[in-house]
């Protein structure tokens, strides 16, 4: 083995130093611009019981926390009514702030065919405005779970 002179081991000491500087600028600049979003869970049941079909849940906002932007979500429950809240990315969860919550779950999805549309929910709880469902997100504290009870569609 050829010992490396002490020019040679200069030099790959500054090539290692301004690749790190070029990592971290560059890692730097990689900012999504996006704001933060808290990862939001939780679970959707009908009168304590399990949901007749997946649905659909919408994030209406109406504050938002100090220095945050307001941005409506989604979130996708199936049966088992667990969801998690989406924002930009699936499953990203909410800005924080609060939010009136809709949910929507249809035996008959409405439709450009003619069919009339049929929905587990009640239409009160189909409307954030009217449901009733109020989340508030925080900005501290991780990871926030929530629970919706919906009473079932008489008929």
């Amino acid at each position: 083995m050829r010992p490396f002179s002490k020019r040679a081991q200069v030099l790959d000491c500054l090539r290692f130093h301004w690749l790190a500087c070029y990592a971290l600028l560059f890692l730097v600049g990689c900012d999504s611009g996006l704001p933060q979003v808290i990862p939001c869970e939780g679970t959707v049941t009908f009168e304590g019981g399990p949901c007749p079909k997946p649905g659909t849940l919408y994030f209406t906002p109406i504050e938002p926390a100090p220095g945050y932007p307001m941005r409506p979500a989604t979130g996708h429950f199936d049966v088992d009514g667990q969801f998690t809240a989406t924002t930009f990315e699936p499953g990203d969860g909410l800005i924080p702030g609060r939010y009136k919550v809709g949910i929507e779950c249809w035996e008959v999805e409405p439709n450009m065919e003619g069919r009339p549309a049929v929905s587990h929910v009640p239409a009160t709880y189909q409307n954030p405005e009217t449901s009733g469902f109020e989340v508030n997100v925080t900005p501290e504290g991780g990871q926030q779970e929530f629970k919706f009870d919906v009473p079932r569609l008489s008929k």
